[in-house]
């Protein structure tokens, strides 16, 4: 028999249930900033403030298990910088730096590419409802960010799905700026 097979296999048993523990924990980051997301679309402020919370205890928690395993919990790291930008967005007009976020470069960006849907809709929702000159601030914070990564070009494996994701944001970019010109205010 291999010598000390069985602390072996007790080891990999402890990484096996950490793995499991950092894939359910990044379902709830994911679910909680879909959630977010839905409720500061739906202008529901104190609902927007406990999922907020909740989810950066989440993220929190994802943090502290996920060595070894980043790849893994990607997606919830860029779906939490997506959701805690709108949510910056729409409470103080600013986009959050990386920094402040406590995010890693590739996350960051792609979630920050994402925002920019999230921005259309709102600039959408501020048409509807007659108040251009807010579609019009969304504009440019959409514009500011895809100008701002128009030079990034790195391997998909350094920044993975990057380019599709840029040209999304400049076609959803062209949509909302034929919407502004044909929208009188």
């Amino acid at each position: 028999m291999l010598k000390g097979i069985d602390k072996i296999t007790k080891e990999l048993e402890k990484e096996q249930k950490r793995f499991e523990e950092i894939l359910s924990t990044s379902s709830k980051v994911i679910r909680l900033s879909a959630q977010l997301i839905t409720a500061i679309h739906s202008k529901n402020k104190a609902l927007s403030r406990k999922l907020k919370k909740e989810l950066e205890n989440e993220i929190s928690e994802l943090r502290k298990k996920e060595k070894g395993f980043e790849y893994y919990s990607m997606q919830a790291h860029q779906e939490y910088v997506e959701a805690m930008a709108l949510y910056n967005i729409i409470s103080t007009g600013k986009l959050p730096e990386r920094s402040y976020l406590k995010e890693g470069i590739a996350p960051y960006i792609l979630g920050i590419m994402d925002l920019v849907g999230e921005l259309k809709r709102e600039a959408m929702d501020e048409l509807r409802e007659g108040k251009k000159e807010n579609a019009e601030k969304y504009y440019k914070i959409m514009k500011e960010i895809y100008d701002s990564t128009l030079h990034i070009r790195f391997a998909n494996s350094i920044l993975p799905g990057f380019r599709k994701k840029q040209d999304v944001a400049r076609i959803q970019l062209e949509s909302l700026a034929m919407e502004l010109l044909h929208v009188k205010g």
